[in-house]
């Protein structure tokens, strides 16, 4: 049903393509032949043009069963739409265009039809995918003959590949004590002045390169904030104290509840919302484990022992995906906190390390930097978060908000 589903939605995506494609090679030849316009130039015009004539088809038609709810979420389904479009778009018809126009001298319009072509099949993937969001990745690899099965969430070579690369990570925490390099920013991996960046009120960051696994991509980011006049016990009891109440602090937390409590482990479930060029929300659980270390450390492992897209977040209609059904932006989600009494407050690092779904090539040069775009401000967000929450709890306040 879904292949059938997805073939008629690309059916009628074609047609409306072919509208505009009529639309653009018209507005292409006014512009240059009628008008003199440069062809470069002329290319940007008539593919805008094009664009925004087939949003507004495709809201009405093809994805008419997906209905924003508001005016404000039209907005922002149009402004995903003019981003992705656009860049597959402008992208692929100026290289083209430079190459077969300007480099072996073929007639404008002519050379258009070959660039309108060649974008056809990524714009579709990125609207089904990222714009009217649906079925997500999964469909578009249907319509393109790939076998469902290969992508119904991790497979056994991604969770291998994460379960080898955390592995390090844990045993780092399990080593952990109050002597030797504790921040993961001091070494070699991490960011030189980070303490005067952090003390000054901004959050440190900085991206961990990772090997690539088969059928999945691991992000690893490390971030730091300070909170000042804080003390120790005080920052890692008032976390402890709060664990299944982040939902009352922190805005990128819509539900939470604690699960269970014993001694130093805490399993706890959250309602998370990831928001970048597109929204996200999940069902979470998460094993947070909580280590003192000497008198001036502790540190804290947090694992993500279930994570479940919802679709029609904050509707009637809300419910879990399938795993085979989502996205796949996040299937794996690791949190290694540590904090350090210092002059004048606390230091407080994270590390996040995730696992989403690997790229199709023909959506990696569109597609990547978004998911990339997440896991960074997903960190920069929950640290921001846990900051503002122990300055305004503790009584102190944070040098700077940016």
């Amino acid at each position: 049903m879904r292949a059938r589903s997805l073939f008629r939605r690309w059916v009628a995506f074609n047609a409306v393509g072919a509208l505009g494609v009529a639309i653009q090679l018209g507005l292409l030849a006014l512009l240059v032949h009628g008008l003199g316009v440069h062809y470069l130039i002329a290319t940007v015009v008539a593919v805008e043009g094009t664009i925004l004539h087939n949003f507004a088809w495709h809201q009405r038609w093809t994805w008419r069963d997906r209905r924003p709810p508001s005016r404000l979420d039209t907005a922002a389904r149009l402004a995903r739409f003019n981003l992705l479009n656009g860049s597959i778009s402008l992208a692929g018809n100026m290289v083209v265009m430079a190459a077969l126009t300007g480099h072996a001298g073929i007639e404008p319009v002519v050379a258009n039809v070959a660039a309108i072509a060649l974008c056809s099949l990524a714009n579709f993937a990125a609207n089904e995918t990222l714009v009217f969001r649906s079925a997500g990745i999964v469909g578009v690899l249907i319509v393109l003959g790939v076998p469902s099965a290969a992508f119904a969430g991790p497979g056994a070579d991604a969770v291998n590949g994460w379960k080898a690369y955390t592995a390090k990570i844990d045993a780092r925490f399990e080593g952990a004590s109050s002597a030797g390099t504790f921040f993961m920013l001091d070494t070699p991996a991490g960011k030189s002045g980070w303490r005067d960046t952090v003390k000054n009120g901004a959050v440190a960051m900085t991206e961990v390169e990772t090997r690539s696994i088969p059928g999945g991509k691991i992000h690893h980011w490390i971030g730091a904030v300070f909170v000042p006049g804080a003390r120790l016990e005080e920052v890692v009891g008032r976390l402890r104290k709060n664990a299944g109440s982040e939902a009352d602090s922190y805005d990128d937390v819509l539900a939470s509840r604690l699960v269970s409590a014993n001694g130093d482990r805490v399993v706890v479930f959250m309602k998370l919302r990831r928001e970048s060029i597109i929204t996200v929300t999940y069902n979470t659980e998460h094993d947070v484990e909580y280590r003192r270390l000497g008198s001036a450390r502790s540190a804290s492992r947090s694992v993500a022992t279930r994570i479940a897209e919802i679709a029609a977040a904050g509707t009637p209609r809300e419910r879990e995906k399938a795993p085979g059904d989502d996205n796949g932006f996040l299937w794996r989600l690791n949190a290694y906190w540590r904090y350090e009494q210092t002059n004048g407050g606390v230091l407080i690092e994270c590390e996040s390390v995730s696992l989403s779904r690997s790229i199709p090539i023909v959506l990696r040069p569109f597609v990547t930097s978004t998911v990339d775009r997440i896991a960074r401000e997903s960190l920069d967000k929950t640290l921001r978060n846990v900051r503002s929450f122990l300055t305004a709890g503790l009584g102190v306040r944070s040098r700077s908000s940016h």
